[in-house]
Order: structure tokens, then C-alpha cells, then sequence
């Protein structure tokens, strides 16, 4: 059975912080409402991966705390569901963590602002962050498609079709660190592809569940580092698309377990 091996092979060097791959477990698993996961199955899947289960209990009280999940008891056992703020933050990043390709707008904004004392410009990076716009430089903005009509006041904005990225631009959007991580993670997909020699089918249904959300915690925590742009907006030998496709194939390949089959699988 290589599900061990696999483990091993996603889990080798990275920092895994207990609450973050909750969310991701809530992400891939739960992100719809109504849908709860019962303590034993979360305990499962993060014991699968390696977490003690008294990692998982502060986690959950942290993400509990932090208004991300709630919880409701039934007998013995706790059910935890995403609240309507974490299930709010959970959809905004899915459409990124799952797409199987890049952006592709066909037109393009620009938006300037004028002089600002730092708590203005703080702040309007925050806003523009938020609305998913790419900083160009300090007070300068790209956003994709058309000029919006909730342009923040102030702000000067350009349209256009034609897109022209210089390579200071094109090194900010991934830096050398970056690429590097995409490179590594591109290495860990191409082992747990040769150590998964098996039909994953041959797998436990806790197993497949957890070398999935290991797998996509690991390409959510590199997606979610740059911004949402086609891939030729970075330089000429990034990885993204490549890590992309490696990333898709091993996600068909493993399949969704479901919550049901989870919990036949776990104590109760």
C-alpha cells in the first residue's frame, strides 16, 4: 500500500500549520451550507496526515474563535460546519485553488490614484487587494475587463486590449523565491505520482481523502501567493502552468471521497 510513502512524499519539508489545513479540509470537503463534518472523521484525516489529535482540538478552538467554523454537539459527537463569514472566505478562493486554467481577459484597466499620506495609501492598497487588482507600482493599479462603475473615488483609470509587461514587472509578479516554490512543489507531485503506482482505487477511503488534501493544500498555498493572471504575464520559465496540469492530473486521478464514505471509515 503506498499511502504511507505518499505521506511522506507531501508532507517532507513543508510547514504544515494545523488550522490552515483544516481550512483547506472545510475548502475541499465542506464548503457548502448544511454540510458538516463530525470530529471523529476530522480527527481521521488529520491523524492520516500525520497531526496529533490534540493539535487538531486547539485548532479547531482557534478557527472557532476566529469565526471561521462552528459546532454543534449530537450525542457524544461534535459536528463543526464553516460559518457564513468562513464559507464567504472559503468560495472567494475556490474558484482559483480548483480552476484548471488561468484567466484570460480580453481587456484590461488601469486606475492611478493621486498623492496620498500613508494611512490613505494603506488603505487604498487594502481596497484594491480586496477587488483584485494587481499593484503596478506604489498608487498604480491593473485590473481585468473594463473601468468598474465602483472605481473608489479619486482614482484616474485607463482602458485598453493590448498588454505590455516589462520584465521588472514581470519578476515582480513571481519573484525568484516564488518560482522556486512551484518548482519544489513540481518535484513533491512527481514523486507522489511514481510512489501512487497503484490504482488509487486499491486505497482506503481515508487515505484517498487525505493525499488529496494534502495535495491541494499544497498548491492552495502557492496559488493564493500571486495574482490571479494569465500565465504569460510572468516570466518567460515559470512553472505555474506546467505544476497546473501535474496538480489536475493527480486530483483525477485520486477522485472525491465522500463524507459518507469518511465516516464508515472512522471511529466513532
Amino acid at each position: 500500500m503506498p499511502a504511507p510513502a505518499v505521506m511522506r512524499a507531501l508532507t517532507a519539508g513543508a510547514e504544515l500549520r494545523t488550522w490552515s489545513l483544516i481550512v483547506t479540509i472545510f475548502g475541499d470537503m465542506a464548503r457548502q451550507p448544511g454540510v458538516e463534518i463530525p470530529g471523529p472523521v476530522l480527527t481521521a484525516l488529520t491523524r492520516a496526515m500525520g497531526v496529533k489529535p490534540e493539535a487538531t482540538r486547539v485548532a479547531l478552538h482557534r478557527l472557532r474563535k476566529d469565526g471561521w467554523i462552528a459546532s454543534r454537539r449530537a450525542g457524544r459527537v461534535s459536528h463543526y460546519f464553516l460559518t457564513a463569514a468562513g464559507r464567504k472566505k472559503s468560495l472567494a478562493a475556490t474558484a482559483r485553488i480548483y480552476a484548471r486554467h488561468p484567466p484570460a481577459p480580453q481587456s484590461w484597466h488601469v486606475a492611478v490614484s493621486g498623492p496620498l499620506d500613508p494611512p490613505g495609501r494603506l488603505a487604498l492598497d487594502g481596497t484594491m487587494a480586496a477587488a483584485g487588482y494587481v499593484t503596478l507600482t506604489a498608487g498604480a493599479w491593473l485590473g481585468p475587463g473594463p473601468t468598474p462603475d465602483d472605481l473608489p473615488e479619486g482614482l484616474f483609470a485607463l482602458d485598453g486590449a493590448a498588454l505590455h509587461l516589462p520584465d521588472w514587472l514581470r519578476s515582480t509578479l513571481a519573484p525568484p523565491a516564488l518560482s522556486a516554490a512551484y518548482r519544489a512543489y513540481e518535484a513533491t507531485l512527481a514523486t507522489t505520482a511514481e510512489r501512487l503506482a497503484i490504482d488509487p482505487g486499491g486505497l482506503s477511503a481515508l487515505d484517498r481523502a487525505a493525499i488529496r488534501i494534502l495535495l491541494v493544500h499544497g498548491w492552495r498555498r502557492l496559488v493564493l501567493r500571486h495574482p490571479d493572471l494569465p500565465d504569460g504575464c510572468f516570466p518567460a520559465d515559470w512553472p505555474g502552468a506546467r505544476v497546473r496540469g501535474r496538480f489536475h492530473a493527480l486530483l483525477d486521478r485520486l477522485g472525491e471521497t465522500t463524507l459518507a464514505e469518511l465516516m464508515d471509515a472512522a471511529p466513532a
